[in-house]
């Protein structure tokens, strides 16, 4: 059975009221393949290959990829989401981490 999958992200960074980058993701189901696709500043997208995925976990890579290799997705104990971005700048390992708060 084919898999169904649909899922799109648009968000926006403010700075001082003003929107300073705007980012559209979506996870895209291809033939045995799940993919993660950033358009980051309404760039081309770039691919994310899906390489583990659990109960609680989605972790995506494309380590072509200058900034981020790895997007990794975890769905906390309270019901609250955490993305971590894993990649290199100048040469070195760096990370940043999002949490997100389910809607009441």
């Amino acid at each position: 059975m084919p898999l169904n999958l649909r899922m799109v992200e648009l968000g926006t960074t403010r700075d001082r009221g003003r929107t300073v980058c705007f980012k559209y993701l979506r996870i895209k189901a291809r033939p045995k393949v799940i993919f993660y696709v950033a358009h980051p500043k309404a760039r081309p997208g770039t691919d994310f290959k899906l390489t583990r995925l659990s109960a609680n976990e989605a972790l995506f890579e494309n380590p072509q990829h200058d900034f981020p290799k790895k997007i990794l997705y975890r769905k906390n104990s309270d019901g609250s989401l955490t993305a971590r971005v894993e990649g290199e700048e100048k040469g070195k390992p760096v990370s940043d981490e999002f949490h997100f708060l389910p809607m009441k």
